[in-house]
């Protein structure tokens, strides 16, 4: 067993313990039940690390690397990769189980409707859709659009044997597990594919969730990477060695580098995978600087930048397991510089060369030693408090007959003044804090989306896409401006998320704040008494349009009549003046949508808060309650002291 398992281990049975000890002891039975579920949460251990990295990164390779084995095989193509999910065995989910959860009827319709769209062909439903794939001109298909067709073609095919299980789930084993990862005709249908796997990553606890490119088409991806992002104990981004950052990555990229600084903890690692290409340590490094300035202008400052081979680190774990085929050989001799018929390095050089071991020496540090002993140190609190509380109790007890029935009536009416100091104190001030601070971040999104328009016109109207090669010049322009439309939408629903999530951390620091207060009010009556500390409320961010309101094509039309040829568009000034007419037409869309988002925030953040104080106030009159509970139990003499002393000297910190 690994050291950090062992200290949770030993820190959950001192919390069960601890919890023996008091679950008797009047007013104390809260504390002990809090005590159990802490511990049952400690034995479980589980870390969540989400990796992302776009398409042709290499994340499959890197995880594999990770878990020492061929495990996930390679995904076709973003469009049709589900989130695949590694977790430890259960005692119902043995070594190598598969568990295929499918999309619902409803979201496999969404997606072909939505990508049909891309081609301007409307459908009624599922059935209309699929026929209308065969009206897709391909010779027309813009570069963009490929991955949308690609995806059409794979649900065309895959729909006679996956239609009758859409809406359900497969359990299945490990050679299904790798068709539904590898073929494009049943990936499209799968929403999450859950492996149980013994190795040792997951037997450290971690669950690995290898998400979907960040060039992924699915439009619910999106949501579901920025949940893992916020939710994730670590998150984990491959780059591949000589390849720039596509515009799909550079999104994603400012996304974590706009949510960064809300953590409590930089839990963000960036991997360079194959870093072996590299002619020379100096080629290298300049690799590396390039990358950390392009993670600078999205706002990632001073990123932990990991070099790494995949193939190479995984090619030593299976020598070092005796599973090298003779091509795995061959290649292992190259990586090593071992000339054919020389012995074989051992698999401790080769996963040294590969760069591996440094990124898991931290990454280890981070995930297993700096979370466990976050959870060890609460788990150190709880019993420091149940000590306390004992204490208070024993020195009342103690006290004459004559101090105790004078404490006694004392001790009443300060339970009396605490809870009325608890449940007088307003919130109104922290209220009025968040309301600022969400009209402060909604101001600072429009600027930001056009301060950055030039480079997301940029992109969509560029000379890859609108030239003349016999396609038509119209029809790629009407593309354009669709992709324009679709990043500044997509951009301002980033920009929300990132919102909502700096709202929670303003929210979670008013409840730190107002449980401060209580703290300080309740010293007045009940000076003994410690407060367990604040939890943190979790918010569901709320969903965001994936369209800006009033945006038909036919309103920008104007801006397209400024277009005369492509010489004219690129080396004039057609460009620009396409660009700022689009400019002033996108105000009126892009307030209205901050305008309906921001009321989404206020209706979710306004619940929230209320919610979170009326927690936060119910488990301080719960702790005021059970505190009085216990010294009035003491001081009417129903407690065995001897016993109480002895509880409180087996209670065991560390």
């Amino acid at each position: 067993m690994n050291h950090s398992k062992a200290k949770l281990l030993d820190a959950a049975n001192r919390l069960r313990g601890a919890s023996e000890q008091i679950a008797n002891v009047p007013g104390m039975q809260a504390q002990a039940k809090a005590m159990r579920e802490r511990a049952d949460r400690l034995e479980a251990n589980r870390f969540t690390v989400a990796l992302f990295g776009a398409f042709s990164a290499g994340k499959s390779s890197f995880a594999n690397a990770l878990m020492g084995d061929m495990v996930l095989p390679v995904s076709p193509n973003p469009t049709t990769a589900a989130i695949n999910k590694i977790l430890p065995t259960t005692p119902e989910r043995p070594h190598g189980t598969v568990r295929v959860v499918l999309k619902t009827p409803e979201a496999i319709e969404g997606d072909v409707l939505r990508s049909l769209a891309v081609f301007g062909i409307q459908a009624a439903d599922l059935h209309d859709g699929l026929a209308a794939v065969g009206r897709i001109d391909v010779a027309q298909i813009a570069p963009a659009a490929k991955p949308h067709y690609s995806f059409l073609k794979a649900v065309t095919k895959g729909m006679p044997e996956m239609g009758e299980h859409i809406g359900g789930e497969l359990i299945v084993d490990m050679q299904a597990f790798k068709s539904f990862v590898a073929k494009e005709e049943k990936a499209c249908f799968a929403e999450y594919i859950e492996l149980f796997y013994d190795c040792p990553l997951t037997e450290q606890g971690i669950i690995l969730v290898d998400t979907p490119g960040a060039d992924s088409i699915n439009a619910r991806h999106t949501g579901v990477a920025f949940d893992y992002m916020k939710n994730a104990d670590a998150v984990l981004f491959v780059t591949y060695y000589n390849h720039a950052f596509s515009q799909a990555d550079h999104e994603f990229l400012l996304q974590m580098g706009r949510v960064k600084d809300t953590f409590e903890l930089d839990k963000m690692f960036f991997l360079v995978n194959a870093a072996d290409l590299a002619a020379s340590r100096e080629e290298l490094d300049d690799v590396l600087q390039h990358i950390e300035k392009n993670l600078l202008s999205c706002g990632i400052r001073h990123p932990r930048l990991y070099p790494v081979s995949s193939q190479t680190a995984l090619l030593a774990r299976l020598h070092e397991k005796g599973k090298l085929s003779a091509s795995a050989e061959k290649v292992y001799r190259q990586r090593t510089q071992t000339g054919e018929g020389d012995p074989l390095p051992e698999a401790g050089q080769a996963l040294a060369l590969s760069g591996l071991p440094d990124f898991e020496r931290d990454f280890s540090r981070f995930t297993i030693e700096e979370l466990t002993q976050m959870s060890v140190e609460a788990a150190n609190g709880e019993i420091r408090r149940a000590k306390a509380t004992l204490g208070e109790m024993i020195a009342a007890a103690q006290e004459g007959e004559q101090a105790r029935q004078l404490r006694r009536q004392q001790a009443e009416a300060a339970r009396q003044s605490a809870i009325l100091r608890v449940t007088s104190l307003s919130a109104a001030a922290e209220e009025r804090d968040l309301a600022k601070e969400r009209e402060e971040l909604l101001f600072y999104v429009k600027q930001r989306l056009f301060f950055r328009f030039s480079e997301l016109f940029n992109y969509a109207f560029n000379p890859s896409v609108i030239k003349e090669d016999g396609r038509n010049l119209k029809q790629a322009l009407q593309g354009s401006l669709q992709e324009l439309l679709r990043s500044v939408s997509y951009d301002l629903g980033q920009e929300l998320r990132a919102t909502a999530l700096r709202l929670e951390k303003q929210l979670n620091k008013s409840g730190r704040r107002l449980m401060e207060q209580w703290g300080k009010e309740l010293a007045h009556d009940a000076g003994n008494l410690s407060l367990a500390p604040y939890t943190d409320f979790k918010v569901e961010t709320p969903e965001f349009a994936e369209q800006l309101p009033d945006s038909s094509p036919a309103k920008f039309q104007p801006a397209l009549q400024y277009f005369k040829n492509t010489k004219d568009f690129f080396e004039g000034d057609g460009k620009k003046k396409v660009r700022d007419e689009l400019e002033k037409l996108l105000q009126q869309p892009v307030a209205g949508y901050l305008e309906a988002g921001g009321e989404r925030l206020a209706d979710a953040f306004a619940a929230a808060f209320a919610e979170m104080v009326e927690r936060s106030r119910q488990q301080v009159i719960e702790q005021v309650e059970e505190y009085y509970t216990g010294i009035f139990a003491a001081l009417d003499m129903k407690v065995d002291v001897d016993e109480l002393v002895r509880k409180r000297d087996q209670l065991i910190e560390q």
